[in-house]
């Protein structure tokens, strides 16, 4: 079974160098009393700056490696299994946030909470109040996420400073949307925080008032295209990797698009083929079929590039 790291290299996130670099690290805290040491492998690399925790997050629900926060209540001994389903059970009847459900029945105190969903997630937990909602932001902020979907999904946008957008989430499923949200506007960078149900409940009422709610904006800002063009994955085999060729293909298009070039449908199965056709004749060539793409622009051009890596 592959390990976090082994993953995250297998997706693109990281190379094999950072693996190193984290197992570095872990070593030097193994061996100091005053450091903490059961940071989890992937909370190291959103230190380093290496990943994002929604990165991390999708990563590993993706291949079943995830501790959910069910999990780490009883594995911290703070619930019972038991205590967990009916909590949820109750949260549901209710129509609010497990998270949420916890803090308003006080089964779990609000510093607990900040402790678990940092540990497990590298996200905070902070009262909505904290922060200061600008007017002037509302048309930008309300078009990534309009009135309907931040309802849906119990998520509001907070902050937005520059090319950078603070969403607030009020459940753990709420990463995954984001992410994918993110993948819809890669020219911003989405940082997330979780925060109770009832300020999200406060503050959506400020942000979507008056708000037309049908019309989407298009407000024109900066493309920061360095998220795509720092995208690196590790192919080994095409054909049996085909969402690693698809997540290389869905980034591809991306950055071809907002370069200016128009979209090409169904262009999906002559880029496997391509891939198939470099990647077996790299491999031949150079001995190895470990084979690391990134993207490159110039100008409204954006060119595949393919580096064989040596075996370990």
């Amino acid at each position: 079974m592959l390990k976090t790291g082994e993953l995250l290299v297998r997706e693109g996130y990281i190379s094999s160098n950072d693996i190193d670099t984290v197992l570095s690290i872990q070593h030097k805290r193994r061996a100091s009393a005053t450091l903490r040491t059961g940071q989890l492998f992937g909370m190291i690399l959103c230190d380093l700056n290496l990943i994002t925790p929604l990165d991390n997050y999708y990563v590993l629900n993706r291949y079943n490696r995830l501790m959910s926060l069910d999990h780490a209540l009883v594995k911290n001994t703070i619930m019972t299994e038991e205590d967990v389903a009916q909590a949820k059970k109750q949260a549901d009847i209710k129509n609010i946030p497990f998270i949420s459900f916890l803090l308003e029945t006080g089964q779990v105190t609000g510093e607990t909470i900040q402790e678990l969903v940092f540990g497990l997630f590298h996200i905070p937990f902070r009262s909505i109040s904290d922060y200061i909602f600008k007017k002037e932001d509302r048309p930008e902020l309300t078009a990534v996420l309009g009135r309907k979907d931040s309802s849906t999904h119990r998520v509001i946008p907070l902050v937005l400073k520059e090319n950078t957008i603070l969403f607030g989430i009020t459940d753990t499923d709420n990463i995954l949307f984001i992410r994918r949200l993110n993948e819809r506007y890669p020219q911003y960078r989405f940082k997330v925080m979780f925060i109770p149900f009832s300020g999200f409940s406060w503050f959506h009422n400020i942000i979507y008032s008056n708000h037309d709610g049908g019309k989407e904006h298009c407000p024109k800002i900066p493309v920061d295209l360095s998220l795509l063009l720092n995208f690196r994955t590790m192919i080994k085999n095409p054909e049996l990797e085909p969402d690693a060729v698809k997540t290389l293909y869905s980034s591809y298009e991306q950055l071809r698009q907002l370069a200016g070039n128009p979209a090409r449908p169904d262009y999906l199965d002559r880029f496997k083929e391509f891939i198939r056709i470099n990647h077996e004749h790299l491999s031949k060539k150079y001995q190895t079929r470990n084979i690391e793409f990134s993207l490159e622009k110039n100008g409204n051009k954006v060119r595949l590039m393919a580096l064989p890596q040596k075996k370990r």
